[in-house]
């Protein structure tokens, strides 16, 4: 998916056009031409358009005139030409011809650099002469005067096109190599340049998620959603932006634990190329802890009780009811009450702590019984002595007094019967 779409990068070279065509001279002894059928040949070769026939003249031209004064420009046109055929192979061997003649040539490097990628060769040299290309391209670019007959505005986009293309080049060969910290820092630099690119900001937050960097993690997430929700100019394919978003929800949901803040986060991406200063995304465990210390400090009662009942849950809960929690004097305790028994006069009352469905205690009164039921859900406190547990279903039992048992309603009112006449 990612290689397919650099292949569909245009390598057009308008920005630098061949040289012009040198007019033969009156004098023989000085014209750059072996004779006028080089000449007339050489220009042929311009006016050719369809690139089957134009690369049969350049085959003629090369076995007539081996040792021709264009053989620079002889060999940009190949390349083109080659382009248009769409042979990449033979456009690489002759972007390094180019090279070979002038190192410093940038329709070469431009050539080179470009094929570096949408080859998706991954050999060290390969990979090399492709850094190099890149290297001098953004170098050459980097140090050029706008040229004359160009408008500010032009010049700052073509020049601006051949920085993102040696960035992103660079990135790539750096991605391949697993070199991610430069990777992010090559992709970086094309994303300053070209904003609306949803394959680099794709691939910025994979080298990001592979360094494994904790504090990295959001960031990778938010250029994960970029590529996916970025529509129109420099988005993915469609089909590409749907895998990429089905990764995204997979990643950030094992991450985060469910999908709460993706939406916000996919239209948040859609609107720009770097997350805001201070952009997080939590992960489960944070959550669970953030929840945790709220718990603590809000009610410390149930905090105290889920950890314990934690503890009791565990393989070793039996033991550490043995030894920790029969007997104990806990803190006093509170549970909405589920059912009663006897239904009259109840002695043993199971509660729900966690919430008001769960039984999780079961009180039994050892010295008198309430002389009246309490509704379903009276919330009770109670600090009684655990003196019996099973794991299976779970239920912790207290031996309780009855003046340790708080909440209990008062008896309902009797209604009044009319006296009889």
């Amino acid at each position: 998916m990612l290689v397919s779409q650099l292949r569909r990068l245009t390598i057009a070279v308008t920005a630098f056009a061949l040289a012009g065509v040198l007019a033969w001279g009156q004098q023989q002894q000085k014209s750059p031409w072996k004779d006028r059928a080089e000449y007339d040949l050489y220009n042929s070769i311009l006016k050719e358009k369809d690139p089957s026939k134009k690369l049969q003249l350049l085959d003629t031209y090369m076995k007539k005139y081996p040792d021709t004064n264009f053989k620079l420009n002889v060999y940009l046109m190949y390349t083109q030409t080659y382009q248009a055929l769409k042979q990449p192979e033979k456009m690489y061997a002759y972007a390094q011809k180019i090279l070979e003649l002038d190192p410093e040539n940038i329709q070469g490097l431009y050539f080179l650099t470009s094929l570096t990628a949408s080859m998706a060769k991954t050999d060290p040299d390969f990979l090399a002469r492709g850094e190099n290309a890149a290297k001098k391209l953004i170098e050459k670019i980097s140090k050029m005067q706008k040229p004359a007959k160009l408008s500010a505005e032009a010049w700052k986009k073509q020049r601006d096109s051949l920085l993102i293309l040696g960035h992103q080049t660079l990135g790539w060969i750096a991605m391949t190599r697993k070199d991610n910290r430069e990777a992010e820092r090559q992709f970086r630099e094309v994303l300053k340049l070209q904003p609306r690119n949803g394959q680099v900001s794709y691939w910025l937050g994979t080298v990001i998620l592979a360094q494994r960097n904790p504090d990295k993690q959001s960031e990778a997430f938010f250029h994960f959603a970029r590529a996916a929700a970025l529509t129109g100019k420099g988005a993915m394919p469609e089909q590409a932006r749907q895998e990429v978003d089905k990764y995204l929800r997979k990643i950030y949901t094992t991450f985060h634990g469910d999908e709460s803040g993706l939406d916000e986060i996919l239209k948040l991406a859609s609107q720009r190329a770097f997350p805001p200063e201070g952009f997080v995304v939590k992960s489960k465990e944070q959550i669970a802890l953030e929840k945790e210390e709220k718990l603590r400090r809000e009610n410390p009662m149930l905090y105290m009780w889920l950890n314990m009942k934690k503890r009791l849950q565990a393989p070793d809960g039996v033991d550490y009811f043995k030894k920790e929690v029969y007997n104990a004097a806990l803190p006093e305790l509170r549970g909405h009450l589920i059912a009663q028994s006897p239904p009259r006069r109840p002695d043993t009352l199971v509660l729900g702590i966690s919430d008001r469905s769960t039984r999780e205690v079961t009180l039994k009164l050892v010295d008198e019984a309430f002389r009246y039921p309490a509704p379903r859900g009276t919330l009770i406190r109670f600090q009684c002595v655990p003196r019996r547990f099973t794991q299976q279903p779970f239920n912790l039992g207290f031996d309780c007094e009855k003046a340790k048992v708080k909440g209990w309603p008062p008896p309902p009112r009797r209604r009044r019967t009319a006296p009889s006449k």
